[in-house]
């Protein structure tokens, strides 16, 4: 961690998990700690965007309401999948 000075209070019984989880990867506590941290927030931030844009397609959707049958996309997904296994195939 890049600033020592800051105290977080963690669980005893989590700061065992952490303490034994950072020793069994060979890392110091603090920077399995901070690993750990690092990730959630990425992935919160990741599931944030995704939402958004979510929300932005939905809108899109509402103001054009263009639409594809079901049945026009499993058409096209069976087609992709059978040109990806033809060309993976020895030739």
């Amino acid at each position: 961690m890049s600033e020592k000075n800051n105290i977080l209070q963690i669980d005893p019984d989590l700061r065992v998990r952490l303490k034994a989880l950072a020793s069994k990867t060979g890392r110091s506590f603090a920077d399995f700690a901070e690993g750990v941290l690092r990730s959630h927030a990425e992935e919160e931030e990741r599931k944030i965007l995704e939402r958004a844009e979510d929300e932005q397609r939905w809108q899109r959707y509402l103001a054009g309401g263009r639409t594809i049958p079901f049945e026009t996309v499993r058409n096209k997904l069976h087609g992709l999948a059978a040109e990806a296994a033809q060309k993976a195939e020895p030739q």
